[in-house]
């Protein structure tokens, strides 16, 4: 089964996609792949799907428009673990400050003083660039 939204995977029980709330199907439509443009830079990598879904509504309340690129392993309802979740939040090149700057601003978010990306506060180190955090990153 298959959902039509974000082109998850499930298991044949599974009827509706619990990330996107909708009805799964048994086989996904031929299309196209949507690519992201070369002009279009990663804003911010994340481990958790809803923490995702909630950076891009954020980015879109505020008028920066944005593609998640969803490249999580789903073999059951849910995620396997989180060493298999990434999403990615793209955004165009000349968008790239201000999303980085609005998602460190959120609650859950800071910035890496070595790239400039939005990573979550708890995070050891950046998943964009690999750099250890420091207790207080940059943007607090």
């Amino acid at each position: 089964m298959w959902c039509p939204t974000c082109r998850a995977e499930y298991v044949e029980d599974v009827r509706r996609c619990p990330v996107c709330d909708v009805d799964l199907v048994s086989e996904l439509p031929d299309e196209a792949p949507e690519y992201i443009p070369e002009t279009w830079k990663l804003a911010a990598e994340y481990t958790d799907e809803i923490a995702a879904s909630l950076a891009e509504g954020l980015l879109e309340d505020n008028d920066i428009p944005c593609k998640l690129e969803n490249l999580t392993f789903h073999a059951e309802p849910i995620a396997v673990s989180q060493s298999f979740s990434c999403v990615r939040i793209w955004v165009e090149e000349e968008n790239l400050a201000a999303a980085q700057a609005l998602l460190a601003e959120a609650d859950n978010f800071a910035l890496c003083s070595e790239c400039g990306a939005a990573v979550k506060k708890e995070d050891a180190a950046c998943p964009q660039c690999g750099a250890t955090l420091e207790d207080e990153p940059a943007g607090d």
